[in-house]
């Protein structure tokens, strides 16, 4: 339609030169200068109706769950004196769904009339991200013409992570019934050391003191109540892009999550340990910590500086991780570096997992580590979650 109806403007642009040149008089101008009018018109037209559109769009709330849909409203309003005859909305789609509309249909708007849809939407990723219209597209009564027009403050919501239940975790089991019950068997060494004596455990042997002393030092040890399972979570971002660090951020966080809660209902405590503005350890023991952690993964956001390789330096610097039965990585990226910095974090030597964010095609080419570790690829279709 568009195409025949901008050759016939075209054949009757023609037609009036030709008109012009070999005729002349004020008839044949009038008809010229009435052809050139059309496309002008038409592409005022088109101003107009953008600059009397109203796009509302509204959630129940800002802060939405990733993978629950939540009510969605949006109105269409013409605030001008004259109908619009064709209006189209496309909305953002890379993270989030809008459902039972169709960003193809074209919407048709008498004066002082409104449009309102109450639909759902889902987002599929946890951050902050815009969601719901991105741009409309008006065209002219005649079809010329079609602009493309971005709205200039699209809305913007939180999304929380989802919880996900584990009915099964993949790998060997970390503990038996009786060590569950029993969890004060493992002790946390404090930084103080003092030097080796007959009869000292030597998974406590600090191997740096050791070398400056140039005699074997050992970590003093307190205590106190020690977790059965560390859980270090990747908390860099690797790529200025959203379409790649969203999914990759969301995975490494919902599986954190998802671990920490399938250790709970199993009666394992554990310590879920990342980077922020500090190095940040979070005992969960029970529902209580749980939600506590979650509190604080809803309002984490992944940094450029918090490199897995950078923050495996600072707690190697710190002294590594001890008295753990298992060190469990959720990282984004796995490399040599990674591998070396896992070592020399690991002071007791215990089983390492590694869960690392990757598509299946990306498996082959990660390293294969030595027997204490086992390495284990995570996506957001494993059959063996459960949605809370």
């Amino acid at each position: 339609m568009k195409n025949k109806v901008s050759l016939i403007i075209a054949g009757l642009f023609v037609l009036s030169l030709v008109g012009i040149s070999f005729f002349g008089g004020p008839i044949t101008y009038i008809f010229f200068f009435s052809v050139i009018l059309v496309p002008l018109l038409s592409y005022i037209y088109i101003m107009c109706v953008i600059h009397s559109v109203k796009i509302y769009q509204r959630t129940d709330g800002r802060d939405m769950v990733c993978g629950t849909p939540s009510d969605f409203y949006i109105t269409l309003q013409n605030e001008g004196w004259f109908s619009f005859s064709s209006l189209r909305i496309s909305f953002f789609s890379s993270f989030s769904g809008i459902s039972e509309i169709d960003d193809g249909v074209e919407y048709e708007l008498p004066p002082h009339f409104s449009i309102v849809k109450k639909t759902k939407l889902l987002c599929r990723y946890r951050g902050t991200y815009c969601v719901g219209i991105k741009q409309i597209v008006v065209k002219d009564y005649l079809g010329l013409f079609s602009v493309t027009y971005k709205i200039k403050e699209p809305l913007s919501v939180i999304v929380a992570p989802a919880i996900v239940h584990l009915s099964k975790l993949e790998g060997k089991e970390i503990m038996s019934d009786a060590d569950r019950d029993n969890m004060l068997k493992k002790t946390e060494p404090d930084i103080p050391v003092r030097e080796y004596v007959n009869g000292d455990d030597i998974r406590f042997l600090n191997w740096k003191a050791s070398a400056v002393m140039q005699k074997y030092m050992v970590r003093e040890r307190k205590g106190e109540e020690k977790s059965g399972v560390a859980i270090i979570m990747d908390s860099g971002r690797y790529s200025s892009s959203e379409e790649i660090y969203l999914p990759m951020e969301n995975t490494v966080m919902e599986h954190s999550l998802a671990l920490t809660l399938y250790y709970v209902e199993n009666n394992i405590p554990s310590d879920v340990i990342y980077k922020a503005d500090h190095v940040v350890n979070t005992p969960v023991h029970d529902m209580g910590g749980f939600e506590t952690l979650y509190s604080q993964m809803c309002d984490f956001s992944y940094q450029k500086d918090y490199d897995m390789c950078l923050f495996g330096d600072e707690l190697r610097d710190r002294g590594g991780l001890f008295g753990y039965r298992m060190l469990i990585f959720v990282v984004s990226k796995l490399n040599d570096q990674i591998y070396d910095a896992i070592n020399e974090i690991n002071t007791d030597r215990v089983p390492v997992r590694i869960y690392v964010a990757c598509d299946d095609t990306a498996k082959e080419d990660l390293k294969m580590p030595d027997a204490r570790m086992e390495v284990i690829v995570i996506g957001s279709d494993d059959g063996s979650k459960e949605g809370a």
